[in-house]
């Protein structure tokens, strides 16, 4: 027997990995089920440093850290080159996008931990091969697809920590937070794809293409909602060729007859010379009459049409845009979306990092008069930007598209509020003036029981040199989408607040709103943007300490992107949770250092309430939530494409659910904060409660009790977001005489410094589920302070 060499057993090795990887994409190793929603896990990392490691010591690990991946970056990028000029870069593309980057439907590799090559690595890859004419070389990859793999992993490494390298002028608190954020903001930039789940980027691009179509099809010859709606159906195209690829090579692999294989591949690819019983016999015997090798053979044959799976004609995208478009104009606007090889020869290479032009040109135009695109998997996510790129070279085009699209975000957010407060009276385009003259206008403000929401809407765009962290750009940015709209829903409560009364607001549709302070107790400033701004736009502590605003957080509201909005609503279902959740978390990101966006807040909501005791008020403890939102995403996307997927939901008792289902049911005085105060409870401790009720409810029925009145006190949360459950089973008939015991259990001095009471009877005698009576002390102090000086924490916040 030959004894095999190192760079043998390597290879070997690498083909071993190559098919294990080739394997998962027709359908092997899946740890989840299709559609299966992950649980991400939260755990303790261990202290990196020991204590009092001096903060400019700090710094030299870190700069020192950043220096060292920026130099391994700066060596290893340019090298990127040779994997799009010695290869047909064609085929890398489709190569790294089949089997690096496509998963088997209803699985993502991210949430299980195996996703190794990132989106923007492909990216990356096409800007490269633009760069020179294109090579038609038919050497197949074979094993090195994994050192390019390995090659962009480390690139991609070295790309995040060079960040890390402070530069050394800066020394104070807020220059390094004002350089944190912008080196958050380039991540994000760099790296995060879908600022919406696909319904809603579709739905967010045909609407705004629409609300221009005449304009746009006057400046360019074809309608803008045609245009975008046929790349969005060549996508979905893609995808099917995609999948119908899969299965032909799943077929193939299923068969255990070599000859069974080779006449399964013969019927899998009917469009080639068919494979005789000569050639099946030669290649069973190259093949070293092995099963697995026989079958890499013909996958390796395959993959050379996987171009023709990314690519599609003009003659199919006229086909699709419908009749009466014209051909010339069609392929005008492909062509201005598009590039050539050797086009961006003079282009510097290291701004594709953070401008790439792929991103803006997604498609390749080919010599045959066909589109390629190694990107399809983000296009929906580009779609609006290039749609914006092409309104913003007419003027007349970006002031109209301008005007709709402020418009359309404060339609949208009427729509999703009116349709998640049913029972609340919203109010839109309320304009008022201070006493010195000065005009507003608040979008809307839903009333519902004794809470107000106010909102306030900003359409604005973050701009590519925000995006790239320049820090003038960056910080007007943030201010216009974050500080503004706070200033405007905080200016409005003040002038709701400042007369308990009617106050009475024009409107530029001619009504008049007519809002009744004398029953609003709790107010809920919003701010909603249309752009997406990652876990910057979730955390304005950030803002404050990277001096981007001079204010407090008690003066500024939490920004939420329209669609990220739509997702909160449609998950949280009954109105007293979404007030819940819009007011805790106001209380929970001002308190708690954390990282993560919108959706992984609400993952983390779903699972306590933002009920996590002390902790949320410990200046040493930091979560990390990014990808929290992972066990939202099989709902999101299934559920549109047609699958049974469980809807998540608040954790909590079956009894819990009951009661609440009952509280918004009945809607008597005060439901919304009865309701508050029993979300401020966990699961775990739902069922302790139970438990301790069921307990002394057989006591009261068995007469065992150790008092004629006897009653189970609960309290809920940490000292300063104190809560009281009082349970009551009872066999009292006369309702004078349970109302008086009720009272004197909502009322006793042990609940004084509780922020709500709320008491749970049943009528042992008669019971009716969930509850006979559900009664709460009137006076509340539902609202935490934002600050986390705890000597504050009796005080009201502020715009309560």
């Amino acid at each position: 027997m030959t004894k095999m060499t190192k760079e043998q057993r390597r290879k070997k090795r690498k083909e071993k990995e190559l098919l294990r990887q080739k394997q998962r994409q027709v359908g092997r190793g899946k740890r989840l089920a299709p559609w299966e929603a992950p649980k991400m896990k939260m755990f303790q990392l261990p202290q990196l440093l020991k204590e009092g490691v001096p903060l400019e010591k700090r710094l030299d690990l870190m700069r020192s850290i950043g220096k060292d991946a920026g130099e391994k970056f700066a060596a290893l990028y340019p090298q990127t080159t040779k994997w799009v000029t010695e290869y047909d870069p064609i085929y890398v593309l489709s190569m790294c996008a089949f089997y690096l980057i496509a998963s088997p439907e209803g699985t993502d590799r991210e949430a299980t931990g195996e996703l190794e090559f990132h989106h923007h690595y492909l990216e990356l890859l096409q800007a490269f091969a633009l760069c020179q004419p294109r090579n038609h070389s038919v050497q197949p990859l074979c094993e090195q697809l994994l050192v390019l793999k390995d090659h962009m992993k480390e690139i991609g490494k070295h790309m995040l920590l060079r960040h890390l390298e402070i530069p050394k002028q800066l020394t104070s608190d807020e220059e390094i937070s004002s350089y944190r954020l912008r080196a958050e903001m380039m991540s994000h930039t760099t790296a995060v794809r879908n600022w919406a789940y696909m319904h809603q980027m579709t739905k967010v691009l045909i609407d705004l293409a629409h609300s221009i179509d005449p304009a746009f099809e006057a400046v360019y010859g074809v309608a803008p909602q045609r245009f975008f709606s046929m790349l969005l159906q060549i996508a979905e195209e893609v995808q099917d060729r995609l999948d119908d690829y899969m299965a032909k090579i799943r077929k193939c692999a299923a068969q255990r007859d070599f000859r069974a294989i080779i006449a399964a591949y013969n019927d899998a690819f009917p469009e080639n010379m068919p494979l005789t019983e000569e050639q099946a016999v030669w290649m069973w015997k190259e093949s070293g009459e092995k099963r697995l090798n026989l079958l890499s053979m013909l996958v390796m044959h395959a993959e050379l049409k996987l171009a023709h799976v990314y690519s599609f004609s003009l003659d199919r995208a006229l086909e699709i845009a419908g009749e009466g478009t014209d051909k010339a104009a069609l392929q005008a606007l492909l062509e201005k979306i598009s590039f050539r090889f050797g086009e961006l020869a003079t282009a510097n290479k290291e701004h594709f990092v953070l401008s790439n032009p792929v991103l803006d040109r997604p498609f390749i135009s080919l010599e045959d008069g066909t589109y390629f695109s190694a990107v399809w998997g983000v296009l929906p996510h580009l779609l609006l930007d290039i749609l914006e790129d092409l309104v913003w070279e007419d003027k007349g085009l970006r002031d109209l598209y301008t005007k709709s699209k402020a418009q359309y975000l404060e339609d949208e957010l009427e729509r999703i509020v009116r349709a998640g407060f049913p029972n609340g009276q919203v109010f839109t385009g309320s304009t008022w003036q201070t006493s010195t003259g000065v005009a507003y206008e608040n979008d809307l403000t839903v009333v519902i029981d004794s809470f107000a929401i106010v909102f306030e809407a900003k359409s604005a765009t973050v701009s590519d040199p925000a995006r790239r962290g320049a820090p003038s750009r960056l910080s007007e940015t943030l201010r216009e989408l974050i500080e503004s709209p706070s200033d405007q829903a905080l200016r409005f409560i003040d002038r709701l607040k400042s007369e308990p009364g009617i106050h009475k607001f024009r409107t530029k549709r001619g009504v008049v709103n007519e809002i009744d302070c004398g029953a609003i107790k709790h107010f809920i400033p919003i701010g909603v943007t249309l752009s997406h701004l990652g876990s910057i736009g979730s955390n304005l502590k950030k803002l404050i300490a990277a001096g981007i605003v001079d204010k407090k957080l008690e003066d500024l509201a939490p920004s939420i992107s329209i669609t990220d909005l739509e997702s909160v609503f449609e998950l949280l279902t009954r109105e007293v949770e979404k007030v819940h959740y819009l007011a805790r978390r106001r209380e929970f990101e001002a308190h708690m250092d954390f990282e993560g966006d919108e959706l992984d807040l609400l993952g983390f909501y779903l699972d306590n309430g933002f009920n996590i005791g002390d902790t949320e008020y410990r200046k040493d403890v930091a979560l990390n939530m990014l990808l929290k939102s992972k066990e939202l995403d099989p709902y999101f996307i299934g559920s549109r494409e047609g699958h049974a997927v469980p809807k998540p939901r608040l954790a909590m008792t079956d009894w819990w659910d009951a009661i609440l289902n009952r509280v918004s049911e009945v809607r008597a005085e005060g439901w919304l904060e009865t309701g508050f105060v029993l979300l401020n409870t966990t699961k775990e401790d739902q069922e302790k409660f139970e438990v301790e009720f069921k307990k002394l409810a057989r006591q009261v029925q068995e007469g065992t009790a150790s008092h004629s009145h006897h009653w189970v006190v609960w309290e809920t949360g940490p000292a300063r977001r104190r809560y009281v459950i009082v349970g009551y089973p009872h066999v009292v008939d006369n309702k004078e005489q349970r109302n008086s015991i009720l009272a004197e259990a909502i009322e006793n001095d042990a609940n004084a410094d509780a922020r709500g009471v709320a008491v749970i009877g049943v009528n042992m005698k008669h019971p009716h589920y969930p509850y006979d009576v559900l009664v709460r002390r009137v006076t509340t102090n539902l609202f935490d302070t934002l600050t986390l000086d705890a000597s504050d924490a009796s005080s009201e916040q502020a715009g309560e």
